[in-house]
């Protein structure tokens, strides 16, 4: 590092190392960060599963990469499956792909990076498409503006550019429409070119990059704000590239991306507005892909700092320049109109305050300082350290890792048409046999939609009035249950749920008194607050990771529109219109008690309901984060509302649903509002 103050070349060699292991240990090892990315592979899986939605879902954002910071989002595209872009070059290819609507990229009079679709065929079928289309001379367009605000309309949420903002489980993240053309644009050449030269990314990589093509997202640039075509232009998104270039970097190269999102993010999250914001993480990854494409090779733990250094210089060197160049269309400059003026000028000075530091600016970064100081001021302890994974990592955090990849995150599995969803889903689990984890999180996922479907027929096709074809399908529905092995905990709610639903009110308190009793009793642990102890001594003993979830593990009560209780209907619907989704994900605990509560009030026992939503209270007011999941607070504050209601205590119920009405997780809020305005009716 030829700007490092004059320290031996084998000190910055052992502070390289230090730094290495340091930001292993936050970001994570590589063995951990590919079980993380998994489990997105999962959820994509399982939401395109039905091949009838008129969308495919791609998730990307810094989880998808393998991060999991709290910061770290997930984004979603959902990309038209009727609807593809063609070149001038390949539009007879693009044809042959049978599909309903077909546009051409006219991009000649747009900036880099971004272009018109001039309309080829359209079908008429597709409202959204066939709706937004403009006419611009002699030829039809498809308008970004059009689309843009007929997408972002379906949702009340936070609107910034072409995305609308969501949160999954409390994890934050954007969607977006998108279009999809099946080859690279002429405008990306460049980087084809320079992959084949440099050898970065691999031959493999770059042909599975170019067969991906990419996708088209309904926002215009900043350079002609006086065109007649400004709301017809469209940017070309390189996301699915992108994943693909990081996944395919060493762990040196993916752990010094880390590092320089968790520094600049820090260290700049310090300065006043807007300069706080300037630095996206979008431009440290372009910064990283350069940096690798001109020298792909010596990245290892000792030139870790080295390589570092040369990102933060080639940062700088934009901001001074106010150029930042795409790494698959060059000449696109991502700063245009961001990073300009006096926020450019303010921004270079931050920047090179920093580099005067040389690496010693790391020290200002919170998450660094204490060990990276004891790492500068005694080098030799980098040798203490472990480099081999199998050596430092611990077996519990690869365990709890791959329990987290198949268990903690519910991913909605389309239920249109259930029968062919669950042929599709048992074919998948057979596919899955190159990962362990993979194919039980496909399995316990079929495993759940089978239980949803049993109970839905057995709950609509009840024996007193049901005709022959209903009872085939009941009788097909008590097979299936026969066959679902899901969760022992949750098995036993699908079972009560359904005794409920039917009228059996008297064998719902006895079943959920039975599972109250496991759970509070026996070692269990829920899918968001997994217990170490537990993971050890099951694993330990030999048992696999299904055996292990389907016996000591308790997940979320999902109810959707087929299986919904009255009591809900009014969550249930706001949130669908807010969000789009169909279910609701309630904690174990807290539906228990709230089951119990609607059946000792079925059958008239009043004075027992007063026990149960005094547990019930209980668990909410002293709740740690571990019976409730923060992000699932706000539906529990709401049914214990509705149990005070229903008690007739109008005044509790009323604060109940003003905590719920604040909780920034509370996405029915119409719901709630309904509900507060009934108590004063």
């Amino acid at each position: 590092m030829a700007d490092a103050e004059p320290l031996i070349q084998e000190e910055i060699s052992l502070i390289s190392k230090g730094l290495f292991r340091i930001v292993s240990d936050i970001v994570g090892p590589e063995c951990i960060f590919k079980l993380r990315r998994q489990k997105w592979e999962v959820v994509d899986l399982l939401e395109n599963c039905d091949t009838s939605l008129p969308s495919h879902v791609i998730t990307s954002g810094s989880r998808s990469e393998g991060f999991e910071f709290g910061s770290s989002d997930i984004d979603r595209m959902y990309v038209d499956k009727k609807t593809f872009v063609c070149t001038r070059y390949n539009r007879l290819y693009v044809q042959g792909l049978k599909s309903a609507s077909l546009f051409c990229m006219d991009g000649d009079e747009c900036p880099p990076g971004f272009t018109l679709l001039r309309c080829l065929t359209c079908d008429r079928n597709n409202e959204t498409v066939f709706k937004c289309l403009a006419r611009r001379g002699n030829d039809m367009y498809l308008s970004s503006k059009a689309i843009r605000e007929t997408f972002l309309s379906t949702s009340v949420s936070e609107t910034h550019g072409p995305c609308q903002s969501q949160s999954i489980l409390g994890i934050e993240g954007d969607r977006a429409f998108t279009l999809r053309c099946p080859v690279m644009p002429e405008q990306a050449t460049s980087f084809i070119v320079r992959s084949l030269n440099t050898g970065w990314p691999s031959y493999e990589v770059t042909k599975d990059i170019c067969n991906d093509g990419c996708l088209f997202v309904p926002i215009n640039s900043k350079q002609q704000a006086c065109s007649d075509a400004i709301d017809l232009e469209w940017r070309m998104s390189f996301s699915l590239a992108e994943k693909k270039l990081i996944h395919s970097m060493n762990h040196c190269q993916f752990l010094c991306y880390g590092l320089t999102k968790i520094f600049l993010n820090e260290v700049l999250k310090k300065c006043s507005p807007p300069i706080n914001d300037l630095m996206c993480s979008y431009f440290m990854k372009n910064a990283v892909f350069w940096e690798i494409s001109n020298n792909a090779e010596d990245w290892s733990i000792q030139t870790f700092l080295h390589k570092f250094w040369n990102v933060l210089r080639r940062l700088m060197k934009w901001v001074r320049n106010g150029y930042c160049p795409n790494f698959f269309i060059p000449e696109n400059n991502m700063f245009y109109g961001k990073i300009c003026g006096e926020n450019q000028r303010i921004l270079f000075l931050v920047l090179h305050d920093l580099y005067k530091d040389s690496f010693l600016c790391l020290l200002r970064c919170s998450s660094l300082n204490e060990s990276l100081t004891t790492i500068i001021t005694q080098p030799n302890i980098a040798n203490v350290f472990s480099y081999d994974e199998e050596e430092y990592v611990s077996i519990i955090d690869i365990e709890r890792e791959k329990l987290k990849s198949v268990s903690l995150f519910d991913p909605h599995v389309p239920t249109r048409d259930r029968e062919r969803i669950i042929t599709v889903l048992d074919n998948t689990v057979r596919l899955t046999t190159d990962s362990e984890t993979k194919a039980i999180a496909v399995w316990l996922r079929l495993n759940d939609l089978l239980q949803k479907y049993t109970q839905s027929l057995l709950i609509l096709n009840k024996p007193s009035y049901c005709n022959r074809k209903q009872y085939l399908s009941r009788k097909a529905a008590q097979r299936l249950l026969i066959r679902a092995k899901t969760y022992f905990c949750m098995n036993y709610l699908h079972y009560a749920k359904c005794t409920y639903l039917s009228g059996n009110y008297h064998k719902t308190i006895d079943i959920l008194h039975f599972i109250k009793h496991r759970l509070l009793t026996k070692p269990y642990m829920y899918s968001w607050s997994l217990d170490d102890d537990i993971i050890m001594t099951t694993r330990q003993q030999g048992m696999s990771y299904d055996t292990l979830i389907k016996s000591f593990v308790a997940s979320y009560v999902i109810m959707d529109s087929f299986t919904l209780m009255e009591e809900l209907q009014l969550e249930h619907h706001a949130e669908r219109q807010h969000t789009g989704g169909d279910e609701l994900y309630i904690p174990p605990l807290v539906f228990i008690n709230f089951l119990l509560i609607l059946s000792f009030t079925r059958i008239g026992n009043y004075h027992t309901r007063y026990d149960i939503l005094e547990e019930l209270k209980t668990v909410l007011y002293r709740n740690d984060g571990y019976h409730i999941r923060n992000a699932r607070k706000a539906l529990s504050w709401e049914i214990l509302g509705i149990c005070q209601q229903i008690c007739g205590d109008h005044q509790a119920a009323c604060q109940s649903y003003l905590n719920s009405l604040n909780d920034k997780y509370n996405y029915f809020k119409d719901a709630t509002i309904a509900r507060i305005n009934s108590l004063y009716n």
